[in-house]
């Protein structure tokens, strides 16, 4: 209650009656009956408060509104309270209202001069302003003027000998190891920092405090797309030359374990706006875990990723492409899973006609006649080309075939990057019927270029010296390079790592029409690449665009 005649102890969070003054108080006294003017009290006290609240939760324009209630109707009472003025000081200062914020601080100085806050609030305007001589004048001011026994007096000092090292040359300030930067920062602006974040990273912030777990767990947009790997100098490194393969398949043998309490964390906190569906290599995942992605009505998938060594069923794979596959997705990666078979390929293209990018490597269930059959029943014209743009088929049975029916059928003339490279030997013994093929692909009749788009070809391990020591399908596998003319104008990446078996003039067929535009070219152990070829393949071609080149072995 707003009473000049009786003092009372001030509730905590108000504003105690010595800040308050009566500008009329004989127009209040005969005009307003004591009922009223405790009816006033009470509603300027309440948007004080309510002010006080927010500005505690950093909710500063909310804050500054309650204020501006309290103080209008304080001000149509007749009523200055300083201490109205120093929350509203405060509060303009941190939206930047430099301006606005002193007004408040000196009016709050007019109405009481033991406002101490008035004082350090016009001596931290001025310091963060530019003028630290400024503060330090007021605030030697202020503590001649203030009544040392004010509460805050001692609060002045102090500030007086900060704003003093700040005007020391020699002085160095240092870093408060209490400070904040997430609660420093816009919320916008620490939501762009920390979406920089891999997802270990980001589960290693989220228990740094309550304030830092309650902005990542409401902003969904951070858990859209999982990275649980973060890159670093060495696998950099490794993955420049073929020089450096045993480290780089020692690296990808260190993978860690990635629990399904993580997944399951990750696929809650995204709520409907998950937009890669990650499940890498040495993950876990359980029914529970597929539950937890299953639980978004509508999700936003763009890419689905399963990784080789990811431990999860078959059932629940299938379990996945049943129900998240929709049309916005443009990039699918299940490699080395057997449960992947024609069916799994007929569900990915009925329901992803607009796929740019396809890894089933060593999807050995996969029937190559059937991937052009699933695509053929999508389009609308036989003869058109699918919109996929990236194809992996790595150790599959079914490279050969993908070779010669590409020359007839236009399916994939779309494709940009292919990838058939043959690590795993084993795989040969699932070719059969190779010779047939090849007669089958001297029959067609006006065969074209089967990839005429095509920017970077992996045949890692086709042109083997092994493959030479397994039977007659195997040895004509890499004559397929050079009949279905593969290596087309155009090629700019060129992966043909373990090529001792090419001969002479096959490698050079297979180089001469695609080497001018070459920009990386990495043919280890070709003991038939001699400088008469080289010199072939040059010509009078005296600038190249060779960027990254091996020839190792």
């Amino acid at each position: 209650m707003f009473v000049a005649s009786k003092k009372r102890k001030a509730p905590p969070g108000a504003w105690p009656a010595s800040a308050r003054a009566r500008t009329n108080a004989s127009r209040s006294a005969a005009a307003a009956p004591a009922g009223a003017l405790r009816a006033v009290d009470a509603e300027i006290s309440k948007w004080y408060l309510l002010g006080v609240e927010n500005a505690r939760e950093r909710q500063y324009r909310v804050a500054l509104d309650y204020y501006n209630r309290a103080i209008a109707l304080a001000l149509n009472e007749g009523i200055k309270g300083a201490r109205l003025y120093e929350s509203r000081a405060h509060t303009l200062h941190k939206l930047g209202e430099v301006k606005r914020a002193m007004d408040d601080a000196k009016e709050a100085i007019v109405i009481d001069a033991n406002s101490t806050a008035g004082f350090i609030r016009m001596a931290l305007i001025l310091a963060d302003t530019g003028k630290p001589k400024d503060a330090l004048d007021v605030l030697n001011r202020g503590l001649k003027t203030v009544d040392p026994q004010t509460s805050g007096y001692a609060q002045m000092n102090v500030q007086r000998m900060s704003v003093e090292r700040l005007l020391d040359p020699s002085y160095v300030p240092q870093l408060d190891s209490r400070s904040d930067p997430i609660r420093r920062l816009p919320e916008d602006i620490s939501v762009l920092i920390l979406r920089r974040l891999d997802t270990r990273m980001l589960l290693t912030c989220r228990v740094v405090s309550r304030a830092w777990m309650a902005l990542i767990d409401s902003t969904p947009v951070m858990w859209s797309r999982p990275c649980y790997t973060s890159r670093n100098a060495v696998q950099d490194l490794a993955n420049q030359l073929p020089a450096y393969a045993k480290l780089r398949r020692q690296l990808s043998k260190q993978t860690t374990r990635i629990s399904e309490r993580t997944l399951r964390l990750v696929l809650e906190r995204s709520r409907g706006s998950l937009a890669l569906l990650c499940l890498p290599d040495g993950a876990v995942a359980t029914s529970a875990t597929i539950d937890a992605l299953l639980a978004h009505r509508r999700p936003c998938l763009e890419s689905v990723h399963i990784g080789r060594t990811a431990a999860i069923d078959d059932n629940l794979i299938n379990r996945v492409l049943n129900w998240g596959l929709s049309p916005q997705i443009a990039e699918i990666r299940l490699p080395y899973r057997t449960c992947i078979g024609n069916d799994a390929i007929g569900v990915i293209a009925g329901s992803v006609p607009g796929l740019r990018v396809l890894d089933i490597s060593g999807c050995v269930n996969v029937r190559i006649k059937y991937l052009f059959k699933a695509w053929n029943a999508v389009q609308s014209d036989a003869q058109s080309p699918s919109a996929l743009e990236e194809l992996y088929l790595n150790d599959h049975p079914g490279i050969p075939e993908l070779l010669v029916y590409s020359t007839k059928h236009r399916h994939f003339g779309n494709l940009k990057v292919l990838h058939i490279s043959i690590r795993d030997q084993s795989v040969l013994s699932m070719y059969t019927g190779l010779g047939p093929l090849i007669n089958y692909l001297q029959r067609i009749q006006n065969a074209q270029v089967p990839f005429p788009n095509l920017m970077e070809l992996n045949i890692d391990g086709i042109w083997d010296a092994t493959i030479a020591s397994r039977r007659f399908e195997s040895i004509n596998t890499a004559l397929l390079i050079s009949r279905c003319r593969l290596l087309c104008g155009g090629l700019r990446r060129l992966s043909a790592l373990d090529s001792a078996f090419v001969g002479a003039q096959p490698l050079h067929q297979a180089l001469a029409e695609c080497f001018p535009t070459l920009q990386k070219l990495h043919l280890t152990r070709a003991t038939n690449l001699d400088s008469q070829i080289m010199g072939a393949l040059l010509g009078t071609h005296q600038l190249l665009p060779l960027r990254s080149l091996d020839f190792s072995g």
